[in-house]
């Protein structure tokens, strides 16, 4: 029987299929910063500067990605340009050999022009190579990188890609496809701010970030923040799960929507993309090391009580959010998919950490959670008043106006003085205080007089101190006329106070 041999050659087709995978332009993005930040020098933070610069077609943008990184060698040159092969072996940002180019495939448009300058920190050898993407690829010598003045001065590695504006608003969650940069850029610095927050965050050892990320339109540069899951009410759970014969110790952290926070996210703008209090961002997101892998995961991960069928998304859940953190992990463990973009459910490491999730009753998403949570701090602040103060009137059941809204706490002292409250979960915000502005005035039309309006919130800004003090300098409604009674109520009292000056 005759045996014949074929000879698998990487041709063009094949990096036009590496195109076809679905990948969004943030998503391309985070390839090369993966890239630059597992070459990051040891004794440096990592810069990455990623710049858009408009050309002469309305249709076409450059997009340049320069960092500040060991750069590479002729040889390190050679495996990054070759498919399914790792520039590093033992950085797990560097883990499938897809990475690079995935990206540069699909940002030029199924395998178009692309270029890259690349220096190492070793030589004085700058080395060049210029796609689409052959089966046999040339690098070249040059003598210096380009000078453009949106360039930044200290670069190891350049990418310049030419990327088509239909893909750069992919980088959008919603709304119209908009052309301007600015705002296409702010969509941008959102993605990289969740991705990477582990890294642009004040580490709690050395209280130094690993680096910094700056997207650029032109000179017009703007720092990526790092975005973390804004949580209200937080629990937080510890678990150990056995990964190739080692325990490591992971984190979960869940609770509420905190719309206050969400709405100042990214550079004090409002979140767009992330925790929008909606089925599609509902969930979790999963961190491994410093680097965020997946987000808005609830049905991949939880099934029905029964364990039948996954978990549907459903409005229920539009408040719940948490985040896993997983320590750092060695190369190989706790795999993702080829283009990082999910967990790779194939891994049975994954699956025993989902089952924990799973058949932990506590650690699973909880329904209507925003109401579960504020109405446990309600009965908890009633239980420490009554168990203080055991001759005080302490309800949740009192109401005002014909509607008969509830007060969240009321308190009649034993001396007659009344203290109300409003408790929320999560920053405090100008509607909470105006939900309580409507009980006192409220509780005086009825012919009640409050001494104190308390807002008990996780935490609240200056200027809603600010707006409180404003509030009690306004004119109250006046007491109802009843015979030997004053009818001038007393200013309106309001004050601030955070859950943990409560011990709540």
């Amino acid at each position: 029987m005759k045996e014949y041999k074929v000879k698998l050659v990487a041709n063009e087709g094949i990096f036009k299929g590496l195109a076809k995978q679905n990948m969004l332009f943030h998503q391309c993005i985070g390839e090369l910063v993966d890239n630059a930040i597992a070459a990051k020098q040891e004794d440096q933070k990592f810069k990455v500067d990623i710049i858009f610069i408009k050309t002469g077609d309305e249709n076409v943008v450059d997009i340049y990605v320069a960092d500040n990184s060991k750069g590479m060698s002729i040889e390190i040159f050679k495996k990054a340009l070759q498919l399914g092969e790792s520039a590093t072996t033992d950085d797990r940002l560097n883990e499938h050999g897809f990475g690079m180019k995935n990206a540069l495939a699909t940002l030029s448009g199924e395998n178009g022009y692309w270029k890259i300058w690349t220096k190492s920190v070793d030589e004085r050898v700058i080395y060049t190579s210029e796609g689409p993407f052959r089966p046999e690829m040339s690098i070249k010598e040059e003598e210096a990188f380009p000078e453009d003045e949106f360039l930044p001065t200290d670069i190891s590695t350049l990418i310049k890609v030419s990327v088509r504006m239909p893909f750069i608003q992919t980088v959008q969650g919603r709304g119209a496809p908009t052309r301007d940069l600015a705002a296409l850029r702010m969509w941008l610095i959102e993605h990289l701010g969740v991705f990477y927050r582990g890294y642009l965050e004040q580490d709690p050892q050395t209280f130094e970030n690993t680096g910094t990320i700056i997207v650029s339109v032109g000179n017009d540069t703007l720092q990526v923040p790092p975005i973390p899951v804004p949580l209200g009410t937080v629990a937080t759970e510890y678990f150990d799960v056995e990964i190739n014969g080692q325990v490591y110790p992971l984190t979960y952290r869940f609770g509420t929507l905190d719309e206050v926070k969400r709405d100042t996210l990214v550079r004090g703008e409002k979140a767009k993309f992330y925790y929008q209090g909606n089925q599609p961002t509902q969930g979790i997101d999963i961190r491994l090391g410093k680097r965020v892998i997946a987000t808005r995961q609830l049905d991949s991960i939880w099934k029905t009580e029964d364990g039948k069928s996954q978990l549907n998304r459903h409005n229920d859940y539009n408040d719940f959010l948490g985040e896993l953190l997983i320590p750092e992990l060695p190369r190989g463990v706790l795999t993702t998919t080829n283009n990082k973009t999910d967990f790779n459910m194939d891994d049975d490491n994954w699956v025993k950490i989902f089952t924990v999730l799973n058949e932990t009753q506590m650690y699973r998403p909880i329904k209507h959670i925003r109401e579960k949570s504020e109405e446990a701090l309600k009965k908890k602040w009633i239980s420490m008043l009554k168990a203080t103060n055991p001759d005080d009137t302490v309800t949740n059941e009192k109401s005002v106006w014909p509607t008969g809204t509830q007060i969240d706490v009321y308190r009649k002292k034993s001396d007659g003085k009344i203290i109300i409250y409003e408790l929320k979960a999560g920053t405090g915000s100008p509607l909470h205080l105006y939900q309580l502005k409507m009980y006192w005035d409220g509780l005086v039309v009825q012919g009640e007089q409050p001494r104190e309006g308390i807002l008990l919130v996780d935490d609240f800004a200056t200027n809603l101190e600010e707006m409180a003090n404003l509030m009690n300098q306004q004119p109250p409604p006046n007491l109802p006329k009843i015979a030997g009674s004053p009818t001038q109520s007393n200013p309106y009292n309001f004050k601030i106070e955070r859950h943990r000056d409560r011990n709540l």
